[in-house]
Parts: C-alpha cells; sequence; structure tokens
C-alpha cells in the first residue's frame, strides 16, 4: 500500500480501532440493523461468493459465514483484523484498503460494506475496483449516513464541523444514484427502522431530541429524511472510461 493518503488512512484506523477495543467498544456500526437489511433483501443465495470491505472485527462476516455463506472480510485496519481473527477464528480476514483489492476481476457474486462508504476520500476509485470484483449482475449492498441528515447530526453532536475530516465522501440519495451510474450500476434503496439499543445510546449526544427521534418510524419517512441509506447497486453496464466527462458536482 505504497499511496501515502492510503498510509495516513490506515494509521488513523488503527489509532481508532485500538481507542474502541481498548474502552471494550467491539461495534462501531449499527450491526443488527446492518444483519436486517442484509436478510430484507433476499439477494444472498447459499452458493453466493461475498466480499465485506471495511469489515472491521468481522462480526458481519462471521454471522454470514455461520450462516454457511462463502465469505471474506477486508479491512484497512490491522488492529481490527487481527482482534477479529482472535475473537472469532475461523473466519477468512485480510487487511486491504477499500481503494485497492487484490482480488481478480468477477470474483464476487455480493460486495458487503457498512459505515464504511463516507470515509473514502478517493470514493470513484473505490467503486471502480468494487465494479471490477463483481461478476456481470452482482450486487454491491451498503449502508451509509444521508448526507441531508448527517450534515444537521454530526455538527449538534460534535459542536463543531471536525466530522468533516473523517466523513469526507457523504452522499445524498441523488447524488448516489448519479455517481454510481457513472461507474455502470442501477440503484435502489431499501428504507431500515434503525431505532435499537445502539442507535439510542448514540442519540444521547443530542439531549431531548433523543425521545422525539426515537419515536420516528424511519421505513414511513421519505428517502431524504433518512438517518442512513440502505443501497442495492446492481451491476448492470460496463464502467464509463476513465476520461469520459461529467458534472464535478455530484
Amino acid at each position: 500500500m505504497a499511496d501515502e493518503q492510503l498510509i495516513k488512512q490506515q494509521q488513523r484506523c488503527d489509532r481508532a480501532w485500538q481507542k474502541a477495543l481498548q474502552a471494550g467498544k467491539e461495534q462501531l456500526g449499527n450491526l443488527q440493523t446492518n444483519l436486517e437489511f442484509l436478510k430484507e433483501t433476499g439477494l444472498l443465495k447459499p452458493d453466493d461468493k461475498i466480499l465485506e470491505i471495511g469489515c472491521g472485527i468481522g462480526s458481519v462476516v462471521a454471522e454470514l459465514a455461520r450462516q454457511g455463506h462463502d465469505i471474506i472480510g477486508t479491512d484497512i485496519s490491522h488492529e481490527a483484523v487481527k482482534y477479529g481473527l482472535k475473537k472469532y477464528g475461523g473466519i477468512k480476514l485480510k487487511v486491504q484498503p477499500a481503494e485497492n483489492l487484490d482480488f481478480d476481476d468477477g470474483t464476487f457474486d455480493i460486495v458487503l460494506s457498512f459505515d464504511l462508504f463516507e470515509h473514502i476520500a478517493q470514493i470513484d476509485r473505490h467503486i471502480s475496483e468494487v465494479h471490477r470484483v463483481l461478476k456481470p449482475q452482482g450486487c454491491y449492498l451498503f449502508q451509509t449516513p444521508n448526507k441531508l441528515s448527517n450534515v444537521i447530526f454530526e455538527t449538534l453532536s460534535k459542536k463543531s464541523l471536525r466530522w468533516r475530516r473523517v466523513h469526507c465522501s457523504l452522499h445524498s440519495p441523488r447524488q448516489l444514484k448519479r455517481r454510481f451510474a457513472k461507474h455502470g450500476f442501477d440503484v435502489q434503496f431499501v428504507k431500515m427502522n434503525p431505532i435499537n439499543e445502539f442507535t439510542l445510546e448514540k442519540l444521547k449526544k443530542l439531549g431531548p431530541l433523543r425521545s422525539v427521534i426515537a419515536r420516528i418510524d424511519f421505513c414511513r419517512m421519505p428517502l431524504t429524511l433518512q438517518t442512513n441509506l440502505y443501497v442495492v447497486a446492481k451491476k448492470t453496464s460496463p464502467a464509463r472510461p476513465a476520461n469520459t466527462k461529467t458534472s464535478a458536482c455530484l
């Protein structure tokens, strides 16, 4: 991983995971809702070959492997992968950045990621790599915060704009559809209700607003008001050539 930007990213992720694990925090995302999303899509078949990018300690990998799926997880963090291999044992985890996937073209039927997309500075490079390793008609199933709501949440909870350093690739639903179309994907959204113990703990930062948000059924809310976007991106055509002119502002 010679890219200087990726090396710095790896160092930040290692520090973050080391701090979290020392504090006894193994899950940095909403594992329960993420697994419910995978079940809701009905797209994971027994013979599918699956890749999870940004797998953290491998909790999703471990659960899907337990269900009999052929799955491998990658994460840029040595700390997370080392911990996951020790915790779960027998699962397949590798240290890899999301922008450089060390797999042959057309290897996977399904690619997954959760709470990863928004952190990737070289986002087009990442999507191109996902497109490359997917089989024809393969799907990229992922979750990422909705830019339209996350900007407000992060600013209120952090009381600053420092969050922009780590959430450098936030997208609205419309922006996601346009960006993925450029890379040869058709995008559909699945509404999920993310309210559970993990979310309620996270919402403590908002004070009295927490109780208001906790009563919302997000499955009934418009897509633009979702806290998180759950996405099914299907590989439908070759990616456009790299020199294709596209709008700089998606």
